[in-house]
């Protein structure tokens, strides 16, 4: 499992992103800064993408990767809780910003597919499976535990570490 960190900050300048991370080329870990780290072929390579919360650095970027993701014929699939899942379509994929990525280009092949995931539950995106674990932050918030045959780590988006984690669960910490 390769990790590469696209962006770790709360605030963006010349030098630093917006958060965000990508697993293997394929998987992004939150969705704040994937446009300015990467190249238009790279960022085709995305094909899932897991969000920790609604905090705009998070997800900021889905809409311009939505517009780059137009004509890939491709559709990425989002999973996040359900306080994001209403944030993100009724404020961010309304088509008030950009086009409604939801029904966009059609309702049979959307640019992105939401996937509404539990807490304490595993669930299966590509070949990794993962595990949603709340995590303390001022609105409702997960960290995700990766797994990939024999690597895991946590992702804890802005908790520092802290989740609620059950004692059986010590993988790496991978941010």
């Amino acid at each position: 499992m390769e990790l590469r960190i696209l962006g770790s900050h709360n605030m963006e300048s010349r030098d630093t992103r917006f958060e965000a991370h990508l697993i293997d080329g394929i998987l992004a870990l939150d969705a704040g800064d994937p446009t300015l780290s990467l190249t238009f072929e790279e960022q085709e390579n995305i094909r899932a993408i897991i969000l920790t919360h609604r905090h705009f650095v998070h997800l900021r970027d889905l809409l311009p990767f939505g517009l780059t993701m137009r004509d890939s014929g491709v559709t990425v699939d989002v999973y996040r809780i359900k306080d994001t899942l209403e944030f993100v379509a009724e404020k961010l994929m309304d088509g008030s910003l950009y086009p409604p990525f939801l029904e966009f280009l059609s309702p049979e092949t959307p640019i992105y597919s939401m996937h509404e995931i539990e807490p304490l539950k595993d669930f299966q995106v590509l070949d990794y499976t993962v595990k949603a674990v709340p995590v303390p932050h001022a609105m409702p918030a997960v960290g995700f535990m990766i797994s990939s045959d024999d690597v895991s780590g946590f992702y804890t988006g802005d908790a520092g570490g802290e989740s609620q984690m059950p004692g059986s669960m010590q993988p790496p910490m991978f941010c």
